[in-house]
């Protein structure tokens, strides 16, 4: 009766033992297991906003490159137009104020109304 009591509380106590280890590791692993979760997910945070940085950087030179590469549209065409156009436009300022002189009228110049008056009258 003794032998088998004895055996009755070691493996009473054996129960416990895998119990209390289970509870107690099993809280210590959970805990590592969330704080390894944790870990990789502030790594993966950085990693983003290391990204979203660069990202941001490389629009900005962009811009500035574009700003620059339509300084230097905007100073070529210019040029161009006053290296282009300044006898151009003076022969067809020329040529539109000849047109105007030679085309005919529409209308009677008063000068010539008031003549047109005086010998209707007479």
């Amino acid at each position: 009766m003794q032998f088998t009591s004895s055996i009755l509380i070691f493996l009473v106590g054996a129960g416990f033992g895998v119990l209390l280890q289970r509870f107690v590791f099993g809280r210590k692993t959970q805990v590592g297991k969330l704080e390894k979760e944790i870990m990789q997910l502030k790594g993966e945070q950085l990693q983003l906003k290391d990204s979203v940085q660069n990202h941001f950087h490389q629009t900005a030179d962009l811009t500035q490159n574009l700003t620059q590469s339509y300084k230097d549209l905007y100073e070529h065409l210019a040029k161009g137009a006053s290296q282009f156009s300044a006898q151009p436009l003076s022969d067809l300022k020329q040529a539109l104020e000849q047109a105007k002189e030679d085309s005919p009228k529409d209308y009677v110049e008063p000068e010539a109304a008031e003549a047109l008056e005086f010998e209707s009258k007479n």
